[in-house]
């Protein structure tokens, strides 16, 4: 028999499977071999083995392979192919060999079991996923992952009815806990049993009463299912126990602003992002639901102003809170005030380009430039190799008055330079500078540089025959130039 270790097979009877997983008789668990032929083996699986544990795959189920062709009915050798198949994501390939050592070993095997489970989950055949887990639950009742995993596949099944019943049996056997409650909520929601929904989340509180962790979970099932005043109470308890708690907070603005009574919501949501505990990212998330209306309505953007106020000061050492901050103060033009918050980003995280880029765009707009020359010099101690920077920097100096620095800065920008237009860019300050300082042969003579990396540069020609006609010199170039532009 030959064997290919990366052939794509096509899968077997799930009847067949199914018998065999139930150890019912399959095909025999090894060959006669000769003593030889063991000896042959035993090296070439040892070998396999060894390959595999270095991280090299093809190897090892080419040896693997070999090994099968001395003994085709090794269970263990199939389920390593299967086993190698996985780690390369080769799940079709996976599921046959996993079969195959299922098929070829008709005592249950837990390795063997869990690895065709997942390997069915993985090329989406849900349901036999299940049924293996299933099996393995009767081998194994003791062993509360089986359940859960059996569960999870009908639910990626969308057989919700049967996820139901295999979580309630984990339940049943091994008490309730935050996952499988979560689980639980949401298939009774699936399935249009918002009460029973709610039931699963008043277990959990019941498990451990002075949770205000499970206290808040309940409380979020209530809004769902519309009992805002009992969600209300519990949050109000909540808050009796652990007055600092951000997500009853949260949850309290929630219900407020679903009732329109929006001052109130605003005070809880303004208390919540005191807890340094609640994620910045939820924060920035609320922050951005004000964003659309900043120009329009003043009492938003008061909203808005206090909140970020409220984040950097919660948050200091976050470079996000500091943006987030800025952004808000961009966007109803305070922009020297939004500058000075992406300074304080870019201090907190200087390794993140973005942050510099955003810097030099709003330098840009005030339209300074000297804050363009600091800040471009500054991202430049962390970037020298990005050649916009070189760009930024040189034009700057440039604008400044800074020629000499201009030019070397730039020069400095050609020598890792490599697309055409930042090239081009980088020359025409060198030329502009050259042309100011009074060295109009080397100005000259890099605006031709331009024009041979970009005969169609429309700024370059301009300047370039503005020069020559206030030298007097190459009129007829100078003339040829403004005609082509």
């Amino acid at each position: 028999m030959t064997y290919n270790p990366l052939r794509i097979s096509i899968y077997l009877v799930a009847a067949v499977l199914l018998t065999a997983c139930a150890g019912k008789k399959g095909l025999p668990s090894a060959s006669k071999l000769s003593y030889n032929e063991r000896a042959q083996f035993d090296q070439l699986y040892f070998k396999a083995s060894k390959e595999k544990v270095l991280g090299n795959y093809t190897e090892s189920a080419r040896l693997f392979a070999d090994a099968l062709k001395i003994d085709p009915n090794s269970h263990a050798a199939m389920y390593q192919m299967g086993n190698l198949n996985m780690a390369v994501s080769g799940f079709n390939d996976a599921v046959y060999w996993s079969e195959q050592a299922m098929l070829a070993n008709p005592k249950y095997n837990y390795w063997y079991a869990g690895q065709l489970a997942q390997a069915y989950s993985k090329v989406a055949a849900y349901e036999k996923s299940a049924k293996i887990f299933e099996i393995m639950v009767a081998e194994e009742p003791e062993k509360p992952l089986n359940y859960l995993e059996a569960g999870k596949q009908y639910i990626n099944a969308q057989q919700f009815k049967k996820a139901i019943k295999w979580l309630e049996n984990y339940v049943g056997k091994f008490g309730i806990d935050e996952e499988t409650a979560r689980l639980l909520e949401g298939l009774n929601i699936q399935i249009g049993k918002d009460k029973d929904a709610i039931q699963w989340m008043e277990k959990l509180v019941k498990s451990d009463p002075e949770s205000v962790r499970f206290q808040g979970l309940l409380a979020e099932s209530l809004i769902r299912n519309g009992q805002m005043e009992k969600a209300k109470s519990l949050y109000h308890g909540i808050l009796k126990k652990d007055p600092d708690n951000g997500y009853a907070y949260f949850g309290l603005s929630d219900i407020y602003k679903r009732n329109k009574q929006h001052d109130s919501s605003f005070y809880f949501l303004n208390e919540g992002f005191n807890d340094i505990n609640v994620p910045i990212e939820l924060k920035i998330k609320v922050v951005g639901s004000f964003f659309s209306f900043l120009r329009s309505d003043e009492s938003m953007r008061l909203k808005a102003l206090t909140l970020t106020e409220k984040l950097v000061s919660v948050h200091p050492n976050e470079d996000k809170a500091h943006l987030v901050r800025s952004d808000v103060l961009h966007a109803i033009g305070e922009k020297q005030k939004a500058r000075g918050h992406i300074i304080e980003a870019s201090e907190l995280n200087p390794g993140d380009i973005g942050i510099w880029k955003k810097l030099l765009g709003i330098d840009d707009e005030l339209g300074n430039s000297k804050f363009l020359v600091e800040d471009s010099k500054k991202a430049l101690e962390f970037y020298p190799n990005q050649p916009f920077l070189y760009i930024v920097n040189s034009f700057a100096n440039f604008t400044e008055g800074n020629y000499e620095k201009a030019i070397s800065v730039a020069e400095e920008g050609m020598e890792i330079a490599l697309l055409r237009n930042d090239q081009t860019d980088l020359l025409v300050t060198i030329a502009d500078a050259s042309y100011e300082l009074g060295l109009f042969d080397k100005s000259f003579e890099t605006y031709d540089e331009v024009l041979e990396l970009d005969p169609n540069n429309d700024g370059a020609m301009n300047n370039y025959a503005y020069y020559l006609a206030e030298q007097k010199t190459r009129l007829g170039d100078a003339l040829e130039m403004i005609k082509r532009q």
